[in-house]
């Protein structure tokens, strides 16, 4: 079945952050060699509205895993450190933590620590609209199997120096191994 992408509070509209262009492959030889627990990688796009470049400071992806669950022996499938990749990977302090500047502590160490929800920050950045042109953020995965699909949630946030914006989280479900989601969720 092919993976497929909603967004979770259908009244959210957002005026400058959409989610992009999301892909789930094995990780290549090299990253593996560096970060050996990143069996696969996870590509997740940023981009802007058609027709705009939009520069942003503070621009955050968060993710959580919402399928597969956790084992009963605290097992399974996490986002882990792919490669060094120029933007601060924050966990949170509770499991209530929303998304947002505070209550996130940014892990400074190699690798970074394991988790289930993410938020990678990038201190500066610009994006535009369409494939190839936002902001990209790779993670590694570990401990999904071959055969089972991954769906997680992407919500965007960024502030400006005089504002601040938001997406709509985005609900992905079933992504494989080798599948490639292409389209723009969240205005």
């Amino acid at each position: 079945m092919p993976a497929t992408a909603t967004k979770i509070d259908s009244t959210c509209h957002s005026p400058l952050l959409f989610i992009g262009e999301v892909l789930l492959r094995p990780s290549a030889p090299k990253a593996l060699e560096q970060f050996p627990d990143a069996e696969y990688e996870l590509g997740v796009d940023i981009i802007g509205p058609p027709g705009y470049r939009v520069v942003l400071d503070n621009l955050m992806l968060f993710l959580t895993i919402t399928d597969p669950p956790l084992n009963a022996d605290g097992t399974g499938v996490f986002f882990v450190q792919h490669a060094d990749t120029g933007w601060y990977w924050g966990l949170p302090v509770s499991d209530t933590t929303p998304p947002g500047l505070d209550g996130w502590v940014e892990d400074l160490h190699q690798p970074h620590q394991p988790t289930r929800r993410l938020r990678g920050r990038k201190e500066h950045d610009a994006i535009w609209s369409g494939p190839g042109n936002g902001s990209t953020y790779w993670i590694g995965v570990n401990g999904l199997k071959d055969t089972q699909p991954l769906s997680f949630t992407a919500y965007p946030m960024a502030e400006k120096a005089v504002a601040t914006t938001s997406g709509c989280t985005i609900q992905l479900t079933g992504l494989s191994i080798n599948e490639e989601l292409t389209g723009t969720w969240g205005g």
